[in-house]
């Protein structure tokens, strides 16, 4: 095998590694950042907001959102694969997948949202 085919084929796996390593390193640096800022609020006598030791809250997902994400991003690699493979549907038709994912998610936002209503009334 040739260098070039084995670093096309390594080449996803490293780049997920080191994205994944970033994400981490930069969370433990942040984590380090904050606990500096309280030793130095401790060591100065300052009063500390309880706010401080919580937990971040992560947002809510909306899920009407996340699926029409999810369906746009089926029909642009549908569109993109389908331009790209010279009008082939045997390579287009992988965009299904997230195009399907984002319908069901909208079928049960959609679902949901009716059953959340009618039992107000």
């Amino acid at each position: 095998m040739d260098i070039e085919g084995a670093l096309a084929i390594s080449a996803p796996f490293v780049t997920a590694i080191i994205i994944v390593v970033t994400v981490f390193i930069a969370k433990v640096i942040r984590d380090k950042s904050r606990d500096k800022v309280i030793m130095r609020a401790v060591e100065c006598g300052k009063e500390l907001s309880p706010d401080l030791f919580t937990a971040e809250k992560k947002k809510a997902k909306d899920p009407l959102t996340s699926a029409l994400v999810t369906i746009g991003i089926g029909i642009s690699l549908f569109i993109a694969l389908f331009l790209f493979f010279d009008y082939q549907l045997k390579f287009a038709a992988f965009a299904f997948i997230p195009l399907f994912i984002g319908l069901g998610q909208l079928t049960g936002y959609l679902i949901n949202k009716r059953r959340g209503s009618s039992e107000e009334f």
